[in-house]
């Protein structure tokens, strides 16, 4: 019984096949069944533990683990979206956000992970459950900070604005900030016996040994540990007139570099807040 989804799974790919050879006329739109749109209709046809009995679950799962050696799914080939590779699941990644993929090269992916992000078209309509079960993973917060770590050595880079543009550490915070999102929301994360808080704490602790953040009249960037007996301040608001004296003192304090959040709320302004939050939490 545990064999019958590897068994249709390997008949679902005669599909397109079929149709073709079909006396009645499945193709009035002159579209072609596609080998992705085939996978598609045959993992919805696998039920997610709220559609079915109970009794059942331990039944799904492990005709789940069945295909995990068997089913290859559409990934991009290097950074040719119009190439399309098929690979086992455990060397997908799925990450929805085309942000994160754009500074997070497929080509970066492969090298260091030897993984592959799956296809958009596939991941817009797949229950992700299901994928996950059969052995893709979503990108988290350890792969993004590796990734981060691996772009800030490339060329000897040193810990400066000279050598690192405020868009690229904007583009790194951006990237840490929607990996803690997606830890957040995944399910269980609040229960009282997840060790989310934990988890949390340990990513916060790791950010603020980073030195990605640029401060006003510095070109040396500078980690939040460096700061720990001292506060980083937002720019002021630049509507405000403050006296020469306050001036002055304002000018002594760290202060993050105006440029990088004049950049984040310019080019994302939806992601500005969240950002600012971030930054509050690291200190």
């Amino acid at each position: 019984m545990i064999q019958l989804f590897s068994l249709a799974y390997e008949q679902f790919q005669y599909l397109p096949d079929l149709l073709d050879q079909c006396t009645l006329d499945f193709h009035q739109t002159n579209v072609q069944l596609t080998k992705i749109q085939t996978l598609k209709y045959f993992l919805k046809l696998i039920p997610t533990r709220n559609e079915i009995d109970p009794y059942f679950n331990t039944f799904v799962d492990k005709s789940i683990q069945g295909l995990m050696g068997i089913i290859r799914l559409p990934v991009f080939c290097h950074d040719d979206e119009q190439i399309i590779d098929w690979v086992l699941p455990s060397q997908c990644v799925i990450v929805r956000d085309t942000f994160i993929r754009k500074i997070f090269s497929q080509d970066l992916l492969l090298l260091h992970f030897n993984s592959y992000y799956l296809h958009d078209e596939f991941i817009k309509e797949c229950d992700e459950q299901i994928l996950i079960k059969l052995g893709s993973r979503r990108l988290d917060f350890a792969d993004i900070l590796k990734l981060i770590r691996t772009l800030y050595k490339q060329n000897d880079q040193i810990h400066s604005t000279k050598t690192t543009s405020i868009e690229q550490i904007a583009q790194w915070l951006l990237c840490i900030d929607y990996s803690l999102q997606q830890e957040r929301e995944r399910p269980g994360f609040n229960n009282e016996h997840d060790s989310g808080d934990e988890t949390e704490m340990t990513t916060i602790n790791e950010l603020k040994q980073l030195k990605i953040i640029p401060l006003r009249q510095q070109s040396q960037l500078v980690s939040f540990d460096e700061f720990d007996k001292r506060t980083i301040l937002f720019p002021p608001n630049k509507s405000i007139k403050f006296d020469k004296h306050l001036k002055i003192v304002l000018d002594d304090l760290p202060t993050i570099d105006d440029r990088l959040l004049d950049y984040i709320e310019d080019k994302y302004p939806r992601r500005i807040d969240s950002i600012k939050t971030l930054l509050t939490n690291l200190g």
